[in-house]
Formats: structure tokens, C-alpha cells, sequence
């Protein structure tokens, strides 16, 4: 490998054949083939430290635990449960010193449980919704967000803030490469922040509403792990 640096940096460089292998590291700012490779060892090092115990690379890397001999029984009869070999991955974690391995914890906005939002057919969970919203108090704040997906491959959110049944205002963008799960936590994002510049008292009550119930049930409890 350190023949072939040599040669591709004589192809970028102007020089002369005779110039130097440390002249060709300094004018061509590449480090020599061993200071890379070890550099690469120790942010796979790195890596291996920053993985959960549960992890299989990092079960891997455990040293192995002293075997257990019976004295009633010769040694050559007594097979190890573990390898004592120094595997190419146990050496590299060996690299940098030892310390605490983080723990991985699931996302979660609320610590108590909270029922399902789905529990009734969209019939009586729009009967159910018209009634709630006559029973709010006039001051309060609702949020329609909505996220949509054109044929074109355009993701777009918008939202419309009502007081009392009564449009106040509204607002809407595109996004880039995302998804209609993106469009929607936007929307509710924007139109949460659009709401509180609206608000005139600290006790006026703000409520999001949206139709997606994916996008709801993340932002309401817990996160899926690809979100």
C-alpha cells in the first residue's frame, strides 16, 4: 500500500523522481500509510466504546473469564467454554482505555401510560370530535395540521388556527426529501409556534389536531426507533 501512495503522489506532485517519500507527505498533505491505518483503528476503537452492552460487537469484545479447574479431573480432559485468543476486534478495543458503555434508552415524552387514540370507528370518533369542540371555551386555540405528497414527489404541511370556530389565521410550506410523516410533525410544529404568537393570555389553551394517527402517536407518547 505505501508503494502505490507513493506512486499516485508523484502523479499529483510536480516532482522529480528522486524527491524524497517525506517531501511527497509534506507537499501533498497526506499522512504516511501507517499513521492512516492507525488513525482508522482508533475511531473503530472509539466506535466499539460507544456501543450498547447489548450489542453483538460488544459482547465480542469481552476479554474471556478465567476457566475453572476441577482437580479430579486432568486438564487436557477439561474443554474451555471460551477462547482465550486475541481476536483481531478484541485488540483493537484494547487500543483505548476502558470505561462505561452508554445505555440506551427508549424515547418517551410521558412517563404515565395513556389510552390509545384509535378506539372507536372515524363514524363516532367524528361525532365524538364535533362534540369536543363545542364543549372547548371560546378563547381557546385549535390547530388543524394536514401534510400532503403531490404527484410530483413535492411534500407539503399546513395548518389553520381557529378561535371559537372562527379561522384566524393559517400558514403552509414545502419541504425538501421527506416524507408525508414529516409533513405532518412539521405542520403541527409550525402551527404550535404560529398558535403561541397568537395567544394573548398564559392560561389560554392551545390544542394540536392532526389526521395522521402515526404522526400522532409519536409526538403524543413514544417515538419508533426509525422516526
Amino acid at each position: 500500500m505505501s508503494k502505490a501512495m507513493n506512486q499516485a503522489m508523484r502523479a499529483i506532485l510536480p516532482v522529480w523522481k528522486t524527491t524524497p517519500t517525506t517531501t511527497l507527505h509534506r507537499e501533498s498533505g497526506i499522512p504516511p500509510i501507517d499513521q492512516l491505518l492507525d488513525a482508522r483503528r482508533l475511531r473503530f476503537s472509539a466506535r466499539l466504546k460507544s456501543l450498547d452492552e447489548a450489542h453483538l460487537l460488544a459482547s465480542r469484545t469481552r476479554p474471556p473469564c478465567q476457566p475453572a479447574y476441577h482437580d479430579l479431573i486432568k486438564r487436557r480432559y477439561q474443554a474451555q467454554t471460551e477462547s482465550s485468543f486475541r481476536t483481531r476486534l478484541r485488540r483493537t478495543d484494547e487500543l483505548l482505555a476502558p470505561c462505561a458503555r452508554p445505555k440506551l434508552v427508549q424515547r418517551r415524552f410521558h412517563q404515565e401510560l395513556l389510552p390509545p387514540l384509535q378506539m372507536a370507528s372515524k363514524e363516532k370518533s367524528a361525532d365524538a370530535f364535533s362534540h369536543w369542540v363545542e364543549s372547548l371555551d371560546p378563547l381557546a386555540l385549535v390547530v388543524y395540521s394536514d401534510g400532503s405528497l403531490s404527484s410530483e414527489g413535492a411534500v407539503s404541511y399546513g395548518f389553520t388556527i381557529h378561535q371559537n370556530n372562527i379561522p384566524i389565521s393559517d400558514g403552509s410550506g414545502r419541504l425538501g426529501p421527506a416524507e408525508v410523516f414529516d409533513a405532518e410533525a412539521t405542520g403541527a410544529l409550525e402551527g404550535l409556534k404560529a398558535a403561541l404568537n397568537l395567544r394573548e393570555l398564559a392560561t389560554q389553551n392551545i390544542y394540536i389536531c392532526l389526521d395522521n394517527l402515526a404522526a400522532a402517536t409519536c409526538l403524543r407518547s413514544t417515538p419508533s426507533d426509525s422516526s
